[in-house]
């Protein structure tokens, strides 16, 4: 039960973002406490993978930030000085990761925009997504990169190159099978350490673990019943194939919820240890590098706080290592059940390793499935605030006269509407659902998931331990934990469009190449000059947005408020946006749009391409994936039509149970609608988008190259339609809305006895 007083802080920390101090003069005064992070409105710069972006790591003492993506592939970029380029100096170079670093990169440099990193190298490390990302702590020599292929490799940061690699998938030698899960930590002692979580099994692995213990169960009862009698002489080759149709006993699942601890030393695929602490599959994990403690969650709401036990010997007592004691001598004693008794579990865990005022022990905070973040002492493991993002407390923010969040009514909608979506993309469960009545834990996150859900909230503290940076809906909360205050909103100029959710900050007195940034600057050493006590510090915040293939990097220069010609226009906006890989259509058709804002004063407020779009309709919201790089021009007529009001109020006119749901026709009756061109434009088939699944969302048309605006939205597989309809989406969330709507009754015409209608179309 929470205390009176923590009560009273939960009310303190939601202070609206807008009482932050300002941030953006030029020059930040080294009496600042928050000299250590970068707390401006806008990103100064980002940089692309090829897909979705889900975990970034830094490493201090060799400048080095390293981010991974759902295509297995990790990149190496060195940090450079922060401080703004010269005007008209040239900044030779090609941008990172191979690609044309085009027009953004060179205005980027004309608008005097450092670009904070360096592209070094790109290793396609994995076949599919990237579990876990990190360094090795304390002093980030190393890296390493755990995949769902069962592959673990290990980097030199130092030179940047792969220093080893453990394959689990392919270890006949084992006596124990694994799966690799999300959360590791990479320790550095006197030999290098790994730690890593393993995962529950999706539904498919749970399905084929319970038929192939049917089949083993089945072969040793009929081994059984088999071995008393005499079969007489077998012919040859028998003996041996009645022993491959053995079960295989020696090998067993470890338990639910284990921890491996492997060897970064002798590369073993054999884990050291296979620690027990937990009964149910890890959620989150994290380690105190002074201490040499780690803390982890489960998904039953369990937290521990132990050392490692580093040796291999089984007989050894996990205690018995050389850390020194807990910080508590009975858990009873602590507030480490606070989780279960509030029936909710860890999804991140973040560690101060250092604190004024509490001995050198830190704190510790977890994120948890309740959208309440606690934060711990580690001194007792004591609760000490809790600090509530729930929506509930933003939409009573929102409703006080009072209230200077700095949103209107219909920007939170988007923005609640995107917290919704997350919640579908299981962001906020650590990727595993329990069955209640089964007890069974299952991932709900398998390779083939959307590049969103390999994505998962990840909070920081700054240097000093004082400041606990906080991913939320209105850009990121620094929060200082003695007084429990927001005290600045980092990214809040850009949190209408990017839902930022996970943190990496880079301290600053980095190391940095002076020679490459002397390059880059042609000569000039003033870039990487630091003066005097008034200049800011090279400290740099990697931020990553749900559903994004870019990371966004903050420095203590905003380059759309720290500048003298007025208001930022569009081309400064675009020059931060780095296009180091090959652009996708929704890549071209962005720059396209803000290339001609001259020429359209009102282009500005339009989009011209969107990846998602949510119908609001009387029966509920339809979440909708859509594809602007396979269907270009019907996402352009969707989108015209969505913004400019022409679906509002528009009725679903055709509905037949069992087939599909038609609407967009402003007439009502089937026989209107026209495409945002005027008249009809012609098909985009796709030979990948076909009718072959439920919620499938294809253009209606009258015959070959007839498109309108009218669309409709499958409720069974219908591959008739395949090569005569354009699949321009699929429904993602919001299916029982469909299956609502469907179920309306219809006269003989298949006309909806009661209107259905679609009230408004978001855009993202």
């Amino acid at each position: 039960m929470e205390s009176s007083s923590s009560k009273k802080r939960n009310r303190q920390d939601d202070a609206p973002s807008s009482a932050t101090p300002n941030q953006n003069s030029k020059k930040l005064n080294s009496n600042n406490p928050l000299q250590d992070v970068p707390a401006t409105e806008h990103y100064q710069v980002s940089y692309m993978h090829r897909q979705t972006v889900t975990h970034s790591c830094t490493s201090l003492r060799h400048g080095y930030v390293i981010t991974g993506s759902t295509d297995g592939v990790v990149k190496f970029w060195k940090r450079t000085s922060t401080t703004a380029a010269p005007a008209g100096s040239s900044g030779g170079g090609s941008s990172g990761g191979g690609g044309g670093g085009g027009g953004g990169s060179n205005a980027a440099e004309k608008a005097g925009n450092s670009r904070c990193l360096e592209f070094v190298k790109s290793y396609s490390s994995h076949v599919g997504p990237i579990l876990a990302l990190c360094t090795s702590q304390p002093n980030g020599d190393s890296a390493a990169s755990i995949g769902y292929d069962g592959v673990i490799k290990f980097y030199d940061v130092a030179t940047f190159d792969v220093s080893g690699m453990i394959r689990t998938n392919n270890n006949n030698t084992s006596t124990q099978n694994f799966r690799l899960g999300r959360h590791a930590a990479l320790i550095e002692r006197e030999d290098l350490y790994l730690l890593v979580s393993t995962r529950a099994p999706t539904r498919e692995e749970w399905q084929m673990e319970l038929r192939e213990k049917e089949r083993v169960e089945q072969l040793s009862k009929q081994q059984d019943d088999d071995s008393d009698e005499d079969d007489g002489p077998l012919p040859q080759g028998a003996n041996e194939t009645k022993k491959d149709e053995a079960p295989d006993k020696s090998k067993s699942m470890v338990p639910t919820g284990s921890i491996l601890l492997f060897s970064g030393t002798n590369l073993s695929s054999d884990p050291l240890r296979v620690i027990t602490y937990h009964a149910t599959p890890v959620t989150a994990l994290a380690y105190h590098s002074v201490k040499q403690w780690v803390v982890s969650g489960d998904s039953s709401g369990v937290l521990e706080v132990w050392n490692i036990p580093f040796s291999s010997s089984v007989g050894e007592d996990s205690a018995s290592t050389h850390h020194g004691p807990l910080p508590f001598e009975s858990k009873l004693d602590t507030d480490l059940y606070a989780l279960i008794k509030k029936k909710t579990y860890a999804i991140d865990i973040a560690i101060s390793e250092t604190t004024k005022g509490q001995g050198g022990y830190g704190h510790f905070a977890v994120y948890s499935s309740d959208r309440k973040i606690r934060l711990f002492s580690f001194k007792n493991c004591k609760l000490v605030c809790i600090y509530d993002e729930r929506s509930k407390v933003y939409d009573k923010l929102l409703s006080s006269k009072s209230s200077t969040m700095g949103i209107d009514a219909i920007e939170y909608g988007k923005r609640a509407a995107l917290e919704r979506e997350m919640e579908d993309a299981y962001l906020l469960s650590g990727g595993v659902s329990n069955n209640p009545s089964t007890k069974q834990s299952l991932s709900t996150v398998t390779p083939a998931s959307e590049g969103s859900y390999h994505q998962h909230l990840h909070l920081t503290f700054d240097n000093t331990g004082k400041y606990l940076l906080l991913p939320t809906i209105v850009g990121v909360k620094v929060i200082n934990i003695q007084t429990h205050r927001v005290v600045a909103t980092v990214g809040k100029g850009d949190a209408s469009s990017l839902r930022f959710l996970h943190l990496c900050l880079c301290p600053g007195d980095a190391k940095i190449n002076q020679q490459m940034q002397l390059a880059r600057m042609g000569g000039s050493s003033a870039a990487i000059t630091h003066g005097g006590n008034d200049e800011p510090n090279d400290s740099l915040l990697v931020a990553l947005a749900y559903g994004k293939r870019r990371f966004y990097t903050f420095s203590h220069h905003d380059p759309l408020t720290n500048h003298d010609e007025g208001e930022p226009d569009e081309q400064m906006i675009l020059a931060r946006d780095i296009l180091n890989e090959a652009p996708d259509a929704s890549d071209m058709l962005e720059a396209s749009h803000l290339g001609r804002a001259d020429n359209d004063p009102d282009s500005a407020s339009k989009l011209t391409t969107a990846s998602k779009a949510i119908l609001r309709t009387t029966h509920g919201d339809i979440s909708i994936k859509l594809f602007p790089k396979d269907t270009p021009k019907s996402i352009q007529n969707f989108i015209g039509h969505a913004q400019s009001g022409y679906y509002d109020n528009v009725i679903f006119h055709r509905i037949i149970p069992g087939f599909m749901i038609q609407t967009g026709d402003p007439l009502g009756d089937g026989t209107g609608g026209e495409s945002i061109w005027g008249g009809e434009f012609e098909d985009e088939i796709q030979r990948d988008l076909r009718h072959d699944r439920p919620f499938t969302v294809s253009m209606a048309n009258a015959g070959p190259n007839t498109n309108g605006s009218q669309f409709f939205i499958t409720t069974v597989p219908t591959p008739w339609l395949d090569n005569k309809h354009t699949v321009f989406g699929r429904v993602v969330g919001g299916m029982e809305v469909v299956m609502a709507i469907e179920g309306v009754k219809t006269d003989e015409l298949d006309r909806p006895l009661s209107e259905v209608k679609i009230l408004s179309i978001d855009l993202s």
